[in-house]
């Protein structure tokens, strides 16, 4: 169980943190930073000040998620790339207007984001992270109590997988980050701006956006890595770029998540035949062939998708033609199911004398049918392939 930490202000955060790795002093900073981003990002958007000097979130986004990185993988952190998105968020915080309505300094807000980023290089780290907790005057008490609630979960240098951002709930920024979502859902380019929403939502709750951590640090660390000059082209460049990387890890992770789920469907298959001593899951071919074959090749399929989208660069035309193929024998499965009605297949898989390689059958095509996410899988597959 955490100890409590005795932090109160800067100083006192600042003297805890010099006898901390300076990991701990980039997430403390980056978690600190990334919890004032609402009134920054809904500014960028609203405000006429941000219009007029063509400002966005972009500069904080990158600052925040190059920070959030170097505290777990310091090593994936080019100096070029931090020193690119540091002078960014400067010339964001030169442009920015005076207070907002509630008398929040959104140049003060700015500046966390750069000087989170700055103690994963500086020499004075525990410096530059007392600085980016202590710039933000906004939401004062829930913020320092939400820096207590880190520093006790990473004192000793032991920093959580998961850890929601604020310690009670959604924090005080609630309302602004609904408003947020919206105006992006109702947007253009909405589409491009997903993978932020998804990743903010993410360190909100608590949660690695894939799923696995593994997985969504390697993720985050190609995201990081993206090409100087591209993070400088702006949004428009720069999150379609995003967007690819975000959309391949998704779709290897789901088809890991739905091959597990293949494994154990047939691990239990085969686990009642055997207590039965009737026939094998493959023996499901006999009471409706034609059904059974989709099913192989849709599973075949998943085996097929993951071996390519596994590799460093995927050929989209393949993963094309692996979703055509798992769309059409989902389809066939699906137009099966229309036909005969749920309850007499299973009527006729109760009845006395049946083989139970009928049972499998019913079983195997409610796991495929009725599984909307392998069905979401293969669009998802095939969009990503240019279909």
């Amino acid at each position: 169980m955490s100890e409590s930490v005795d932090i109160k202000d800067r100083e006192s955060l600042k003297a805890w943190l010099e006898d901390q790795p300076r990991e701990v002093a980039v997430w403390i900073a980056s978690r600190a930073a990334a919890r004032v981003l609402p009134p920054w990002w809904q500014a960028v958007m609203t405000e006429e000040w941000a219009r007029d000097a063509n400002l966005t979130a972009m500069a904080v986004l990158q600052s925040l998620l190059l920070s959030g990185v170097a505290a777990k993988r310091p090593t994936s952190i080019t100096e070029k790339n931090a020193d690119n998105a540091i002078f960014a968020v400067g010339q964001n915080d030169s442009a920015a207007g005076g207070p907002d309505a509630e008398g929040v300094d959104m140049g003060r807000l700015a500046i966390c984001a750069a000087f989170a980023l700055k103690a994963a290089f500086g020499r004075m780290f525990s410096e530059s992270a007392s600085f980016a907790v202590y710039a933000n005057r906004a939401t004062h008490d829930a913020a320092w109590e939400s820096v207590r609630t880190d520093a006790a979960q990473a004192n000793g240098g032991a920093l959580p997988e998961s850890l929601s951002l604020w310690a009670d709930g959604k924090g005080p920024q609630a309302e602004k980050w609904r408003a947020i979502k919206w105006q992006i859902a109702n947007s253009e380019d909405a589409q491009d701006w997903q993978f932020w929403i998804d990743w903010y939502d993410s360190l909100l709750d608590g949660r690695p956006m894939l799923g696995d951590s593994g997985r969504t640090w390697e993720m985050l660390e190609q995201i990081a890595l993206i090409d100087p000059g591209t993070w400088d082209k702006g949004p428009e460049v720069v999150n379609p770029v995003i967007r690819e990387i975000w959309e391949l890890h998704r779709l290897r992770a789901e088809v890991a998540a739905l091959q597990a789920e293949k494994a154990a469907f047939l691990a239990v298959r085969a686990s009642e035949a055997q207590r039965g001593h009737n026939q094998p899951p493959e023996g499901l071919v006999d009471d409706a062939p034609e059904v059974a074959r989709q099913i192989t090749l849709i599973w075949d399929g998943l085996d097929e998708a993951r071996e390519e989208l596994e590799r460093d660069a995927p050929d989209k035309s393949r993963l094309r033609a692996i979703a055509e193929r798992i769309l059409a024998a989902l389809n066939v499965v699906v137009a099966y199911c229309g036909k005969v009605a749920d309850k007499t297949v299973t009527s006729a898989a109760e009845a006395a004398g049946k083989l139970a390689g009928r049972a499998a059958v019913v079983a195997a095509i409610d796991q495929v049918a009725n599984n909307g996410r392998l069905m979401q899988f293969a669009k998802d597959l095939l969009a990503f392939g240019g279909g």
